[in-house]
């Protein structure tokens, strides 16, 4: 998830030359470059909370526009989020409310793309999931049996802690996502249950932190490498920044040139990492937090530093 602001104001620039001088502004662009950027990509994947919407409800100024600009230019925009939270459902519904006609398949969703990779594995089993509500259903949807689980306080009795940990459910997969109820019990026992090897070991969103209330918070990230790190095992990762999300795009949306693909987004890790590990082309998208408090100071490298830079999607509108 990411976090927005409106348009940021003319410090942005400034701050932004000293910069790695690989990155290039747009609207710094001469009309040639502009034309030239505008017919160097085919297919878009694109963030959605701090480039479509402001804190994952209101829609920011001109996104609905640049879409629409983007898509009569003949490109094709496919939307990729790591908000896990909302359902599916709900979100396309939030796309028709911000007049942003989309299909199914054109939204890419943490709960989704773990589902079409277990379906593709013929997965059968039962599912600990760390996630929203929201995610759990849509894998029951889906065909899965998902752990069914009541809250639970471990008081400090060994025993209690140890039938917590150590219980007899079946577990074929464990699945880490957004978990806002996630505790120290259930990381040990996914870890116990990772022990198995034949247990599959899953993330969706891997963001390290989340942007919440003016501050960046622990993300599903960070408890995800607690259970990597405890078992010496690597999660297979179906959310940003994952490469198990890069191939499943590659092979859903039939990609023979990386080059050709422009990824939107405003975080570096998850967005501009993502695309620059997918060989795609990346644009930032900026916010204001961000770019006055941190830009300047990052060491970018040759994985974060995106390409190209862009105060809003708004500014796309009429490229040429």
């Amino acid at each position: 998830m990411s976090s927005s602001s409106q348009s940021s104001s003319p410090l942005s620039f400034k701050t932004l030359r000293s910069s790695p001088p690989s990155v290039k502004f747009i609207a710094q662009l001469t009309p040639s470059e502009k034309r030239d950027f505008l017919n160097s990509f085919d297919l878009v994947f694109c963030d959605c909370d701090g480039v479509i919407w402001h804190n994952l409800y209101e829609i920011i100024p001109g996104a609905s526009e640049a879409i629409r600009y983007l898509r009569e230019q003949g490109k094709k925009v496919v939307f990729v989020t790591n908000n896990s939270i909302s359902s599916t459902k709900d979100q396309l519904k939030k796309f028709s409310k911000s007049n942003i006609p989309i299909e199914e398949q054109d939204l890419v969703h943490p709960a989704k793309t773990i589902s079409d990779y277990l379906k593709s594995e013929n997965f059968q089993g039962l599912i600990l999931c760390f996630a929203s509500s929201a995610f759990k259903q849509h894998l029951r949807d889906s065909g899965f049996d998902v752990v069914e689980e009541k809250e639970r306080l471990i008081d400090g009795s060994v025993i209690d802690l140890h039938h917590a940990i150590y219980n007899k459910d079946p577990v074929k997969a464990v699945v880490i996502d957004i978990d806002f109820n996630l505790t120290a019990w259930k990381l040990m026992r996914a870890q116990v249950l990772l022990k198995n090897p034949q247990c599959l070991f899953i993330a969706g969103a891997a963001d390290p932190r989340i942007p919440f209330g003016g501050h960046e918070l622990l993300g599903p990230g960070a408890f995800m490498h607690i259970v990597e790190e405890a078992n010496h095992r690597k999660a297979k990762v179906f959310g940003k920044p994952g490469a198990e999300l890069g191939e499943l795009l590659k092979r859903s949306f039939n990609i023979n040139d990386p080059k050709r693909v422009l990824m939107i987004g405003d975080s570096l890790r998850s967005d501009i990492q993502f695309g620059k590990e997918c060989g795609f082309q990346t644009m930032f998208v900026l916010t204001e937090p961000f770019e006055v408090q941190h830009l300047q100071s990052l060491e970018l490298n040759t994985l974060n530093c995106p390409d190209y830079v862009i105060e809003k999607l708004a500014d796309l509108n009429n490229l040429i």
